[in-house]
This record gives structure tokens, sequence and C-alpha cells, in this order.
């Protein structure tokens, strides 16, 4: 017997509105013990004649009207989960919603576990097991990079993908077997290259999607971004303007920030890790020197640099020349202190940087110039997440992608041997299997669990 399950479906916390969710075959029976409009309660056969509607109505526990809520009821197959599903909107009180959710579980629903009613939803046929873990990524997206590639899943991107490989793989198996079968037969079958070549072109594309995920996900890892520079000029200043609180110690005494500090910065939703390194420049304080080492590692493995001008002092080509920049180098330079602009910072000599390197003027003291930098820094990132059409592959998904490519490999592998087409026929019948563990022929519920069990409980 099927359990009916109930949980909060939405986060944590007060709200506007707070959603409890019950789903299972005494979904109706036991909602409409609580469920009550002008004084009379909603019974079975009501729900069934509102199915899909907003019912606007009172929930009673013992009698006592406890809140006003809209409910919402699915009849099974067609709701999330595939069976008979109920959603209660209540105001969103932490305190109500937990008490409402008590009555439910002493009227007969079990508490959800993490990812149940999802995990129902692909044992139902609602979704593919790709689709579904999908769900569980466009919840955490933290960047609109994430979401859109958590998105193309959701919609199905890799279970129209893995329909493609089945389909390339059965046509591939059925012309082996009927060569085999027919072998005696006058009949004209594709030759050994030509064979060869579409199992390379699946292969291919399996290897192909595993690599563009793994650039994905270095792409949803935080960029990072690393301000460089000679001593004060100004790169503690800027880390605290930009994280918006005093992170780094600020002073006049060259050589203060003698390591580098990490904070994590959102920008439009984009995660990144910006850091903030020991002053370059020639020194014989040995623990200063490992700071700097370890700030010129950081700034050389950094998605971009910020490279830090003091615009106060006299102008010196050396203020570049120190820090062993190129033409081209991934960084943005920026002339600080812009408030405080020595004569010698003509035009010309900013023109001349703006020749070399993207060139921004602010000034940390007055905010002058950081909404120009920051507009500058979001293009620029999201100009690095948009490189390639990517696809974004699970745990799992990218181990079956990777078997696939290592059975059709050690097919290649058999007909380069000359061996007979009855034993790499299997490693093709394994490959067909592998594409079906990522589409969801799972029937392992220690996989299943430790996919669900990402999920929140509500989901």
């Amino acid at each position: 017997m099927i359990d009916t399950i109930a949980a909060l479906s939405t986060a944590q916390g007060p709200g506007a509105i707070g959603i409890l969710r019950i789903s299972g075959p005494k979904c109706k029976s036991i909602a409409s013990q609580f469920l009550y409009k002008n004084n009379t309660p909603l019974t079975e056969t009501y729900l069934s004649q509102r199915k899909r509607s907003a019912i606007y109505c009172d929930f009673l526990v013992q009698g006592k009207s406890y809140d006003k809520i809209v409910a919402l009821y699915f009849e099974s197959p067609n709701s999330y989960t595939g069976e008979d599903l109920l959603e209660l909107h209540f105001h969103g009180n932490p305190i109500l919603l937990k008490d409402a959710l008590q009555a439910l579980f002493l009227a007969g629903c079990r508490p959800a576990v993490q990812g149940e009613f999802t995990k129902r939803a692909y044992l139902n046929g609602k979704s593919s097991l790709s689709q579904a873990e999908a769900i569980g990524r466009l919840i955490e997206s933290r960047s609109r990079f994430e979401l859109e590639l958590a998105q193309k899943n959701v919609f199905g991107s890799i279970s129209q993908l893995c329909s493609k490989l089945r389909s390339d793989l059965i046509s591939l198996k059925a012309e082996c077997e009927a060569e085999i079968d027919f072998s005696t037969e006058d009949l004209t079958f594709e030759s050994i290259e030509q064979r060869k070549q579409r199992i390379q072109n699946v292969r291919d594309l399996c290897e192909k999607l595993i690599l563009d995920s793994k650039i994905a996900e270095s792409l949803i890892l935080k960029s990072t971004v690393v301000l460089f520079g000679a001593p004060n000029t100004g790169k503690s200043s800027l880390m605290n303007r930009l994280i918006g609180k005093d992170r780094s110690i600020i002073s006049d005494v060259p050589g203060t920030t003698r390591d580098y500090i990490a904070e994590e910065l959102f920008l439009d939703g984009m995660p990144i890790r910006l850091v903030d390194t020991a002053g370059i420049r020639q020194t014989e304080d040995q623990i200063e020197k490992l700071g700097i080492e370890r700030s010129e590692r950081e700034a050389a493995s950094a998605n971009l640099r910020l490279v830090l001008l003091d615009s106060s002092l006299p102008w010196k080509i050396e203020m570049i020349e120190s820090l062993a920049l190129k033409d081209g180098d991934e960084c943005i330079l920026i002339a600080n202190k812009i408030d405080q602009r020595h004569p010698t910072w003509t035009e010309d000599i900013f023109n001349f940087l703006e020749t070399k390197f993207q060139t921004v003027q602010i000034s940390c003291k007055s905010g002058e110039g950081l909404e120009v930098l920051l507009h500058i820094l979001k293009e620029k990132l999201q100009e690095s997440e948009s490189k390639e059409d990517l696809v974004l592959l699970e745990d799992r998904q990218m181990y079956h992608f990777q078997k696939i490519s290592e059975h059709l490999t050690q097919t290649i592998q058999h007909i380069d041997h000359q061996t007979p087409a009855e034993i790499y026929i299997e490693e093709i019948n394994d490959a067909i299997r592998e594409v079906g563990e990522v589409n969801g022929h799972v029937e392992n519920e220690e996989i299943l669990g430790r996919i669900f069990s990402k999920f929140c409980v509500g989901k």
C-alpha cells in the first residue's frame, strides 16, 4: 500500500505564502477532514469536481478556524507526482504551517523524506531520471548560466540526446546481427570502415558531452577575480568596497597585507571568488616574500585580474613593467585615487594605457567610477560564460556516458583485431544498457535513494 505523504514545499521561514503538499491515495479523504466552506466540509466528491481549480476555503483543526487558505486538487495521473495531489496555500507563518502539518500527520499522512515527491514523479513515469535530477539543480542554481543549463535538462535535452544515442546504437546492432544471420545470402552490408565510423561518431558524441560538461562545471564554480598591484594602490579598499564590509585591513604602511584574502561576491547571480593579494614589491621580509609568491600564483590562475595603479603618484612606465603585464593579459587596468590624480597622469597617458589594456579610472574613497567597473566586470564574466553551447551532466550521468564511450572503444578494438561480430555485439548491448541507465531505467533502490536525497523535503 502506497503511503500518503505531506511536507512543506516552500522555503523555511516567514513569507507571504506557505504551501503544504499532500500526495497519495488518501489525499482527498485526509484533506476533507480540515477543509470547510461556509461551515460545510468539502467532500471528496466536491474536490473531484473542482480539480485543478483554486478553492478558497477555511482550514479547521478540531472545529477551530485555523487559517483561510487556497486549496488546489490535482487528480491522478495529471499531477506532479502522478498521484492524487493537493496543495494547500496558507499564510506564510512558520508556526501556523508547522501546526497544520502536524494535524495532517495525525490524520494519516506520513512525513515525506527528501526528494520523495520528485521520486514518485519519476516512478510514475511523469519524468525521466535525467529530468528529475535537473529539478534539483534548477532549485539550487546560483548563477543565470547554471540555471539555463538546468532548464535545458528539465525540458528534456539529455533525454532527447539519449533517445538519439539509443536509436543509433540499436540501428548499429541490427546491422551487425543481420550480417551474421544472412551471411550466406546475396545481400550487401556496410563496409567495416563504415561501421567503425558509425561507432566512432557515437563515441565522439559521448566524449564531447563529457568534455562540455566539465567546461560547464568549471564555469559554474566561482570565477576567480584577483586584485593585483604594488603596495598602497588601494587593493584592500577596493575589496572592502566591492563586498560591502571591512574585510581587508587598510593602512598606509606598505606590506600590511601579507597573504591573500578571499571572499565570495555575487554579481547579478554570478558567484565570484574575489581575492585581495599582497602588494608586489622587492622585500627582504621572508614572510612578506611568501605572501607575494602566493599572490602571484593566485593571479596566474585567476579568470580575471584587476590590476591597480596609484594615480596620486607621478606616472612612470615602471608601474606597469614591475607587474610583468603583457598586452592582451586577461585583466582590467584600474587607475585608483583619481580624486587625487597627479598632474603627470595626462590624457595622453590614459590613451596610451587604453591601447594596451581595458582601463578604468576610479576612486575607492569617493566611489567615483565603481559603477563603471562593476558593469565591465559583469560583461567580462558573462562573456566567459557564453562561449559555447554547453551541457551539464550530473555525476551519475557522467559515469554512464564514460562507460558508453569505453564499450564503444572496446568495440572498435575488437573490429581492428578482426574479432567475430558475435563478440563485439555484446559491447554494443552494454552501451545500450548504459544509455538506459542515464535516462532512468534504474531499479536499484540504493541508487535512487542517493539521487533524491539531495533534494529538499518538499520536493
